[in-house]
């Protein structure tokens, strides 16, 4: 996915925000069954953007990784078919 460098930066100041405070991404929990991704995550959307991560979240050892940035546009049912797993 290309992005302008305004997205960019608001992406990469994101991962910055999440590394400090992981308490602010939350659950992804969807209603329907289409748009569950291939592993249990947590969202965040980016501030000012069309862009969310989906994030994996390690308690055990204070780890935050990054599972998919995909957009909020995206029909839910297909968000995570590009998705390599």
């Amino acid at each position: 996915m290309e992005l302008p460098d305004s997205v960019y930066d608001r992406v990469e100041a994101s991962i910055d925000v999440l590394a400090a405070n992981p308490g602010l991404a939350r659950s992804y929990d969807p209603t329907y069954e289409a748009a569950r991704p291939p592993m249990p995550c947590q969202y965040y959307a980016v501030p000012r953007t069309t862009k969310v991560m989906y994030l994996v979240v390690n308690e055990n050892d204070s780890s935050l990784a990054m599972l998919f940035l995909g957009d909020a546009r995206e029909d839910p049912r297909h968000r995570f078919d590009r998705m390599e797993h």
